[in-house]
């Protein structure tokens, strides 16, 4: 009897919330992201599903995975905002849901690099929330790039925030990374960590030198360890 009421008690309450939505015009509704355009072998992984060819065409639902080979890339439309998913990257939707003049989307990238040009439409607005294990990137209105650590922002403004959701503000033609731990860098100490790193490189009869303007990732160098990211190299004989 107790358990009977309870739930009447429940049902009263859920038929209550459903009236003052349906009067406050509320509406909220699941959208999914469609492939428009693929290059080289791109899979995708449905929930509980075996990996399968994508299709330029295909919608990918919540918690579905895409995941792109060697050469290849995959291209997506989510509401206003697209997503170009690069070469030998996996990554997970968690959520797409579009509410009353927002559509709002969360992705996981587990692996890899993505870029995302995030437009405003009139109208809607748009919530876009990119996460991987160690950093989230949340924007609206912007174009980047992100490979789950570095981002770099052509325009607009995205948020970058590491594991303890400590976070730093990254404007257009600026850049940022973390390792999840450390808290993001500024754009200011991005400027100041591109440098160039020299090794010694030699063949034959000749020695020279070569270097990198570099930004971040990992490596050693005359037995000291340093993070970067390859930009263009430089032959200092010529230079």
């Amino acid at each position: 009897m107790m358990r009977t009421k309870g739930t009447g008690k429940n049902g009263i309450l859920v038929a209550t919330m459903l009236a003052l939505l349906v009067t406050a015009g509320v509406h909220v509704g699941a959208i999914e992201a469609q492939i428009t355009s693929l290059t080289g072998k791109v899979e995708v992984q449905l929930t509980g599903q075996a990996w399968q060819p994508a299709e330029v065409g295909m919608t990918v639902p919540v918690g579905a995975s895409i995941s792109t080979g060697f050469n290849s890339r995959a291209d997506l439309e989510i509401g206003p905002a697209t997503l170009q998913v690069r070469a030998l990257s996996r990554m997970r939707i968690d959520e797409l849901i579009e509410e009353e003049g927002l559509v709002r989307s969360d992705l996981n990238l587990q692996v890899g690099r993505v870029r995302a040009d995030v437009r405003s439409a009139e109208g809607v607005q748009s919530e876009f929330r990119l996460s991987s294990p160690v950093a989230t990137a949340a924007v609206r209105g912007t174009s980047f790039e992100f490979d789950g650590v570095n981002i770099q922002v052509e325009s607009g403004t995205v948020q970058l925030a590491n594991q303890y959701n400590e976070s730093v503000s990254v404007g257009g033609g600026e850049s940022s990374s973390t390792t999840g731990e450390e808290p993001p860098t500024t754009p200011a100490e991005s400027r100041e960590a591109a440098t160039i790193v020299q090794a010694i490189v030699t063949g034959g009869d000749t020695t020279r030198t070569e270097g990198a303007r570099t930004r971040s990732a990992s490596g050693t160098v005359g037995g000291l360890r340093v993070d970067w990211t390859i930009t263009d190299v430089v032959d200092y004989e010529n230079f």
